[in-house]
């Protein structure tokens, strides 16, 4: 093949139009079965009308995207398999640390403890054993008679540890319909089967159940993206609809306040009329609100009127918390939609994800968009806009504009206490920040919050999720065989009373709080869960403690406190120790008393006083010092020595009265110490405070 550079322009157009000749067969034939010889300094190409032509049409082909593979049943496998392993390994790791805490913990001792504990640890073990052998027989029969008992009475109610219920659940849902009103029933129905696997997920945490975290943060963000798109569908309900509406008002404006309808002929002269009587502008605003539940609220503001200067007054969405908002100049001069949403949950931040705030009041959500464009009558026909999602893209403001002004009360069934720890956050960039918000004020007496908004983004009232961390104190104490009072004093001075029993536990205190909107006995997690939608957090993370920059226990030594905690609840009440969080991640401090009356106030007397116990891996001592001493001092009680479990240690120092020993055995109540455990754990009572 012949390639030639053309030096001039007449030189490329004389041999572009030369005849060419067709070359014979034979000729051909010995071109093709000539070997290809490497050119060596090939000579450089000009760019010809041809080779333009050529590149044209090679960048107009079709691009064909590769289609993504389907998972297949083989793949899905392979990814649980990836899945178990992974799980696994991270078990594995979990005993080897353990097993190395155990070591370094054992070498720390001397050789006389050594034997005196190891002699001491097969009667502590399997004590152990047949306490977590009762709690799992026992929770294994609650959980059959939970199912016949839904079975006979026809209970549909999901199993939120169930895949195949929630699977079931989800596909029902994940169906779009355009029935209002069935997306207003189905929002509050995932809202209920979300706080199901909360509990759920919680349970598991107190009994260390680890390998279903996956399970439930996936279905908990599967459930409440169809929440999202279900409030989508309804927002985008309100906005299509508008000229029906436009359509009502009209009507009103006619026949109860004689005036001119809105249209598009009649605009300027109704322009001209409100210059003259400004009041007569809020007669052509339109206000909707959808219909209410304990999980979503929404309302839309409609202004089909423009280039009237700015508002008289704010937005009344008086039904969503009293809501006011101004907006600002130079968005009301426009014709736009104003719509609030307001949701019981945090739908933006995953569930996995930590957060430093706790809402407390719901989260509300607000947006500003142009009106749609009405429909147009030409020759019979009505030529209907159509409708895009661009069109509830929220309206922008220009750098330094007025900010947007807001003002919202918070009911009474949410708990506010000491304003200087509320806050008015915004979401921006996918976490919570105080950035964008001025001039805040809160206002505990009537309950208002008022502040300046600087964009559309959401925003909530919260405290720190870590508030009340540490609390100030603790007090556990057992009223009967089958009744425990546990007393909390936080760090907000919040006192917290809560009753257990052998099922359910019911809040005693705050009195307001419990006799307005805690007055029925309910699973002690529910109630836990229920607290903190209020704003009172009791539920504590290793996050917090991080954030606290204070130390957080490890979960082994945690768990052998509770172990004898509840051994020996029915005749000694528990408290914290000041010294608890100066000491490390592998000793808990706490004190303990007698209490020979069973009173729940009982804070001793000459008698009987408050001492310390400390605890580490498989071992517990009492202590010489207590909370009254000026310094920690880690000296055992005189003529005591440490021992695998607090009931042996009672037992060999007769540290107990006769009198008082008979009713040691009397917490055998294997649901009473279930309940107890899954509050504690639950807590992290003993791991934080």
């Amino acid at each position: 093949m012949n390639i030639q550079n053309y030096s001039s322009k007449d030189d490329k157009k004389k041999t572009l139009l030369k005849p060419r000749i067709r070359s014979s067969s034979k000729e051909a034939t010995q071109q093709l079965t000539q070997p290809r010889i490497a050119i060596q300094n090939p000579p450089v190409y000009r760019n010809t009308t041809a080779d333009k032509h050529r590149k044209h049409s090679v960048d107009n082909k079709k691009q064909v995207k590769q289609k993504k593979k389907k998972k297949t049943q083989k793949n899905l496998q392979q990814l649980d398999n990836q899945e178990e392993q992974r799980l696994l390994e991270e078990e594995q790791k979990r005993i080897r640390d353990l097993e190395e805490f155990q070591r370094q913990q054992w070498e720390k001792m001397s050789q006389e403890e050594r034997d005196r504990l190891k002699n001491e640890e097969n009667d502590r073990v399997q004590i152990e054993m047949n306490w977590d052998k009762e709690i799992h027989e026992y929770k294994k029969k609650c959980l059959e008679i939970e199912e016949w008992n839904n079975y006979i009475s026809c209970n549909t109610q999901i199993d939120a540890r169930s895949e195949k219920d929630l699977n079931t659940v989800i596909y029902q849902l994940s169906t779009s319909n355009d029935d209002i009103s069935l997306n207003y029933k189905q929002i509050e129905y995932i809202s209920t089967i979300i706080f199901l696997i909360q509990v759920a997920h919680q349970q598991d945490l107190s009994q260390s159940i680890l390998n279903k975290q996956d399970h439930y943060f996936r279905y908990i963000e599967k459930l409440k993206s169809i929440q999202s798109s279900k409030i989508y569908e309804i927002i985008k309900h309100f906005y299509i609809h508008y000229e029906n509406y436009l359509d009502e008002l009209n009507h009103i404006l006619k026949h109860q306040y004689f005036l001119l309808e809105f249209n598009q002929e009649t605009q300027q002269r109704i322009l001209q009329k409100i210059a003259q009587k400004p009041e007569d502008r809020v007669k052509y605003e339109i206000l909707k609100y959808t219909e209410f539940s304990n999980s979503f609220k929404a309302a839309f503001w409609y202004c089909p009127l423009s280039k009237i200067g700015y508002r008289i007054k704010p937005i009344d969405f008086s039904q969503i918390s009293n809501l006011q908002i101004e907006i600002p100049r130079q968005l009301a001069g426009q014709s736009l939609i104003y719509y609030v949403t307001w949701t019981n949950h945090d739908p933006y931040v995953q569930y996995k994800q930590y957060t430093q705030y706790l809402p407390i009041g719901g989260i509300f959500q607000n947006c500003c968009v142009n009106l749609p464009k009405l429909s147009k009558k030409t020759n019979g026909w009505t030529l209907k806009p159509t409708f895009t999602d661009s069109q509830l893209q929220p309206l922008k403001l220009a750098q330094g504009f007025q900010s947007y002004s807001c003002f919202f009360q918070i009911t009474n069934s949410y708990y506010l206490q000491d304003a200087s720890k509320l806050f008015v956050v915004t979401f921006q960039n996918g976490n919570w920040t105080q950035e964008g918000i001025e001039d805040l004020k809160v206002n505990l007496d009537t309950r208002s919050v008022s502040f300046s908004l600087k964009n559309q983004s959401p925003f909530m009232l919260a405290t720190l999720k870590f508030a009340d961390f540490p609390f100030k104190t603790w007090k556990v104490s057992s009223l009967s065989p089958d009744k425990v009072y546990v007393n909390i004093i936080t760090q907000r001075d919040i006192n917290i009373g809560i009753q257990l029993d052998s099922k359910l536990s019911k809040l005693v205190k705050p009195t307001s709080l419990a006799q307005q909107y805690f007055q029925e006995p309910m699973p002690i997690i529910e109630l836990l869960l229920k607290l903190r939608n209020v704003g009172i957090n009791l539920i504590a993370q290793e996050e917090d403690a991080i954030c606290l920059q204070t130390v957080f226990k490890r979960s082994e030594v945690e768990n052998q406190v509770l172990l004898n905690l509840m051994q020996t609840l029915r005749v000694y009440s528990f408290k914290q120790s000041k010294w608890n969080q100066k000491c490390g991640s592998d000793q808990i401090i706490i004190q303990f008393i007698e209490n020979p009356n069973f009173n729940q106030d009982f804070e001793g007397d000459d008698e009987f006083k408050w001492r310390n116990l400390e605890f580490q891996l498989n071992k517990v001592s009492l202590l010489e010092g207590n909370d009254n001493s000026d310094k920690f001092s880690s000296k055992w009680f005189k003529n005591t020595v440490s021992h695998a479990n607090l009931l042996i240690l009672i037992q060999q120092h007769q540290i107990t009265p006769p009198e008082l020993q008979f009713y040691m055995e009397e917490i055998q109540n294997v649901e009473l110490r279930s309940n107890l455990r899954t509050m504690l754990k639950v807590m992290r009572l003993l791991s934080i405070n």
